[in-house]
């Protein structure tokens, strides 16, 4: 006899969960806004730099221009990257850069580029 497939297949036949238990999130539809803390970076130095900001449990974007992307570019305009985070946690991201790499943080945020 074959098993029925609720075993093979975990998410068969369940109920649907209603919105509210699926919510994760205070604040409902209300978005956060994201602000650049470092720019001017290489593919793989942003790709350090998010995961130091995840170590210390900040949620960190590493964000380059899609053609630099598709090119293979890691120099020039669209070949550096940025990394982002959470308009909140900002300041806190800004300290443990400057903590991590013993610079201060205008130097992550240098040629001018202010937070978005």
């Amino acid at each position: 006899m074959i098993p029925p497939l609720s075993h093979a297949l975990p998410w068969f036949g369940r109920k649907k969960e209603t919105a509210k238990s699926m919510e994760t999130t205070p604040g409902g539809t209300e978005g956060t806004a994201w602000v650049v803390v470092a720019v001017n970076l290489s593919p793989a130095d942003a790709a350090i730099i998010k995961s130091r900001l995840e170590s210390e449990g900040i949620p960190a974007l590493a964000q380059q221009e899609a053609m630099g992307i598709m090119l293979g570019l890691t120099v020039g305009p669209l070949g550096s990257a940025r990394v982002l985070v959470p308009e909140p946690l900002a300041e806190q991201a800004l300290e443990i850069l400057a903590e991590t790499f013993e610079v201060g943080a205008e130097e992550f945020l240098a040629d001018g580029e202010e937070n978005d």
